[in-house]
């Protein structure tokens, strides 16, 4: 069995230790050949420190750690340069003081490890500017900045201390650029794009490659890699679950590839490391990735702004803001949930500039939803996985009386300072918690003669909503009759049932619905 390297992002331990490494370094080889100062974006947990511990070893000339992969078999020079390398992950960053004290401390760090004395300064951009001129002395130097931006997006929640820290972090950056006369490569990741930091507006040599087609498959793995690293593996979890390894590989394709970072869709996708890893480890389905961090500052976004629910299913549109760097203080949503891996690309159109968003697979999809269930709803996650369990339970079972009760439970449980009189707000939560049970769910779907407010399809039942709010089930179900919005679904085999809703904003409960089976 593999040793997967799960939790290690030290690249000598992961090689010394004989542990699993999906071979990038002919990328970085581009990456260290064709310019010498670039910028990624990708998710948490999608391997961007061991990307950077790697280029580390990688600059420091240590080549034995590179025996058997690509780049040792290149023409590449292993030349031995002095490297800042600063993850700002270790940055206590409660304040601006602890934030200014642990940068002087990471840099002090790297000073001590070269034994250089004598470098510390009353602010941390004096203080890099010290270290890298007398680090010169020892040959260019190499510049690595991991998780550049955790001081600001830890704390979104707190506006006052993230303009703090970015304009500390502005100060601290802008000082790269003046550097550059001394500096081999520089190389800084991160979550999201901010604005007003000085990377991206003061280095203008900085070359953004988040969306490079040649690098999209930089980090993630890719289908080809899981045939060449994994097949035994695959065999093995197909053996152990009593299944068809070709399953197992839909299994993994549903629930952990689909995300997208390239403007083409012809690059391929990737799975994230961390849920392929941990379910090849474990054999079992789970949310391994989203179970790391939960996405607060987005739900409660989504919350605030009421930001259309149903949207987050069927697909986000959205500009050229997605691709260049915002301030903490303006936050696209769109924008946040894509940078934070929680949306991803399904299509571009170039001559339009635009892209289609959607969650990138089941895990994100169904972890998402259930979370944001739980938000509207202040409850715990045993009380909403017992919710989902009984809504699901009642709907095969044909009992809608039972459903409606639950959700109406669910409805008086949302403060009312959160409830909206407009039918929308109603329609988005059911759909919300049809689509966190695992169902099939279409909204807005097209007629000859209208709109179908939601269509629901089981094993063995289509069922066709139609919603109002303050009148009664019996217009609604009038109005399905009327348009005959069941006529596309005759030849489907299945029993369809027609269900009429009418939502009271007083009693904000779902207070009455009909029922019409074909």
């Amino acid at each position: 069995m593999i040793k997967f390297s799960l939790g290690v992002q030290h690249f000598p331990k992961l090689r010394e230790e004989g542990l699993l490494y999906i071979d990038k370094t002919e990328w970085i080889y581009r990456l260290v050949n064709g310019g010498s100062a670039y910028f990624l974006s990708r998710p948490r947990r999608f391997g961007k420190s061991l990307l950077v511990s790697t280029l580390e070893a990688l600059f420091q000339g240590k080549r034995n750690l590179f025996s058997s992969l690509w780049i040792d078999g290149s023409d590449y020079e292993w030349k031995e340069y002095p490297v800042i390398r600063l993850d700002l992950s270790r940055a206590v960053s409660e304040n601006v003081a602890a934030l200014a004290t642990s940068l002087q401390e990471l840099l002090n760090e790297v000073a001590i490890k070269y034994g250089i004395e004598g470098i510390q300064r009353p602010f941390p951009s004096l203080t890099l500017s010290a270290l890298v001129t007398e680090l010169f002395k020892k040959g260019p130097v190499v510049i690595l900045i991991d998780e550049y931006d955790k001081p600001l997006v830890h704390h979104l929640e707190d506006m006052k201390l993230a303009q703090q820290n970015r304009d500390l972090l502005r100060d601290f950056y802008s000082t790269i650029k003046a550097l550059d006369q001394y500096l081999r490569f520089v190389f800084v990741t991160g979550v999201s794009k901010f604005s007003k930091v000085s990377l991206f507006s003061g280095m203008n040599n900085l070359k953004e490659i988040s969306l490079y087609d040649s690098y999209a498959d930089l980090l993630g793995i890719t289908e080809e890699e899981i045939s060449s690293y994994l097949p035994q593996e695959i065999a093995r979890v197909a053996k152990k679950r009593g299944e068809a390894e070709e399953n197992i590989r839909m299994l993994l394709k549903t629930w952990y590839n689909g995300y997208r970072f390239s403007l083409s869709a012809a690059v391929s996708k990737v799975y994230n490391p961390v849920s392929l890893f941990s379910f090849l480890e474990t054999s079992n389905l789970d949310n391994y990735w989203f179970t790391t961090a939960t996405p607060t500052v987005a739900i409660e976004l989504i919350k605030k702004r009421g930001f259309p629910i149903i949207d987050l299913e069927n697909g986000i549109i959205a500009g050229k803001e997605i691709e260049v760097s915002h301030d903490v203080e303006v936050i696209d949503i769109p924008t946040l949930l894509f940078q934070t891996g929680y949306l991803t690309i399904s299509d571009y159109d170039e001559k339009a500039q635009t892209f289609f968003l959607k969650f990138p697979n089941e895990e994100v999809r169904q972890a998402f939803l259930e979370h944001l269930l739980r938000a509207f709803a202040e409850r715990q996650p045993s009380e909403i996985h017992g919710i989902l369990y009984k809504l699901s339970k009642y709907l095969q079972d044909k009992d809608l009386k039972g459903f409606f009760d639950i959700f109406n439970v669910f409805l008086a449980s949302i403060p009312h300072q959160i409830h909206k009189d407009v039918e929308a707000y109603y329609h988005s939560l059911l759909y919300l918690f049809l689509k966190a049970i695992g169902f099939r769910v279409e909204a807005e779907v097209s007629t000859s003669l209208g709109r179908i407010d939601m269509v629901l399809k089981t094993k063995t039942t289509i069922f066709i909503f139609e919603f109002k709010i303050n009148r009664t089930a019996d217009e609604a179900l009038d109005q399905i009759l009327d348009k005959e919005y069941q006529k596309q679904f005759s030849l489907d085999g299945r029993q369809i049932t027609l269900v009429g809703v009418n939502f009271d904003t007083k009693s904000r409960s779902l207070n009455d619905w009909k029922v019409h089976t074909l």
